[in-house]
């Protein structure tokens, strides 16, 4: 940074993806260093940021939990990366700084690059410095943050209030049975289908297949999604074993948890690559290829998160697709959630405006903020403002698909059990490994993600 931060002053690090996505970067060599200075795990972020052109360096040191500032609070200054969701969170800085002058929120970028975005934080939190009181976290790494003792849990008197918010993004800031992160935005996955060729959307997925011979009839493939070995991969199948109730890891986030359901829903992919319901292409599928695809017309169904569109686009499928929660195997299925939390700092000398800014982040007025660039609101009451869905008709489903959705494993070494899934799925698919093999092989994966 180019001056030192305030003991007063506290930041906020907002890491963004696409909100389709989560595009998670792991370095071996920082997670090393970690354990070996200050005995935690690698610190994972996923987005992009501004580049401030900042060196300092300068920390100060505090005990977790420990001695704060008068009262705990002071002027805040938030640190976050570039993303169409800025334009929200400008909008909420501003009305914060109206009705609170004396603890004004200033926005300030980190790098933009993600590596340098993983060093300056990791550097941080190991030197237990209180320049940043409060840490954005993709939802899949609240669980790591936590686990490494930088977050302070959200209770006593840095508790939020959880009423309004919805269950599923509660459950995404959670880890080992306390909220750790208070969720910010959030996402879930819909079923895109083709109007004019079925008469509604299948519910489960056994009624998928069997409308597969209208897609055959048209041409055209029966179901895409995104298969291709990368961090797509793992969501599109904790997506069906959460259909089928298979776990993968315990609630201790550390041991394997692999049973007949798990196995049941990935050999349910591995079928579905066998018999054409999903085609060998979709194992090359990210979101933007199969996005294309759908858009093009040459799907039945699509798996992609909410906000998909080509209305108003010269396309043949414009005016002729719908879209349902995911079909599941008795009934609708779960998406995954995404999304972003904000978690306390355990090092932060002003937690209580940390606090009440998470609070403040969350009101109706500033949840709606997010509608209007893109994003999905964790504020029951916004997907039931008439104004909103009038403008958004998607939310309704999507309220409905965040009433079920679930994380991906809850553990602390998520980018290690994320590319133990994607790995061993995609063999199995490929036909290079049996389902049983490529399980046994995920669940060794597991047991050592921490090693």
């Amino acid at each position: 940074m180019a001056h030192a931060v305030s003991r007063l002053s506290v930041t906020v690090y907002l890491s963004y993806t696409t909100g389709s996505e989560s595009m998670v970067l792991n370095s071996k060599a920082i997670r090393r260093a970690a354990i070996a200075a200050s005995a935690v795990s690698m610190l994972v972020l996923a987005g992009c940021s501004s580049d401030n052109g900042s060196s300092d360096t300068s920390t100060t040191t505090a005990a977790a939990g420990g001695s704060t500032s008068s009262e705990g609070r002071g002027p805040i200054t938030i640190v976050e990366g570039q993303d169409a969701l800025n334009e929200a969170l400008e909008n909420i800085i501003t009305d914060w700084n109206a009705a609170h002058p004396d603890e004004k929120v200033t926005l300030k970028p980190l790098a933009k690059e993600a590596n340098a975005q993983v060093d300056d934080i990791t550097q941080r939190m190991q030197a237990k410095s209180d320049e940043y009181d409060l840490i954005g976290v993709d939802v899949v790494n609240t669980a790591q943050f936590a686990a490494n003792g930088w977050l302070k849990p959200l209770e006593g008197d840095l508790k939020i209030d959880e009423s309004g918010l919805l269950p599923s993004t509660v459950a995404s800031g959670t880890y080992n049975g306390k909220l750790y992160a208070a969720p910010k935005n959030t996402n879930a996955a819909f079923l895109y289908y083709r109007k004019d060729l079925v008469e509604k959307a299948p519910t489960t997925l056994a009624e998928l297949k069997e409308n597969c011979p209208k897609a055959v009839e048209a041409g055209i493939d029966c179901y895409i999604g995104q298969f291709k070995n990368y961090e797509g991969l793992t969501v599109n199948t904790t997506e069906i074993t959460n259909a089928y109730g298979g776990p993968w890891v315990g609630p201790d986030g550390i041991t394997p948890a692999i049973d007949d359901k798990t196995q049941a829903g990935v050999q349910f992919i591995v079928d579905s690559f066998a018999d054409k319901t999903i085609p060998q292409s979709a194992l090359t599928y990210s979101e933007g290829e199969s996005q294309s695809s759908f858009g093009d017309g040459k799907a039945l169904f699509m798996r992609s998160w909410s906000g998909f569109s080509v209305d108003g686009e010269k396309t043949s499928v414009a005016g002729k697709y719908g879209y349902a929660v995911l079909p599941g195997v008795d009934g609708p299925g779960a998406s995954t959630v995404g999304g972003y939390n904000v978690g306390i700092s355990a090092f932060s000398d002003a937690p209580l405006t940390a606090r009440d800014f998470l609070e403040f982040m969350q009101t109706k007025k500033s949840q709606t903020y997010f509608t209007a660039v893109g994003g999905a609101p964790v504020l029951a009451a916004v997907y039931d403002d008439p104004a909103v869905l009038a403008q958004f008709p998607y939310f309704a489903t999507l309220k409905e698909a965040l009433a079920t959705a679930q994380p991906r494993p809850v553990t602390p070494y998520y980018t290690q059990v994320s590319k133990s899934i994607s790995d061993n799925t995609y063999a199995a698919i490929r036909g290079e490994k049996t389902v049983e093999q490529a399980l046994a092989d995920t669940k060794a994966g597991i047991e050592t993600a921490g090693n």
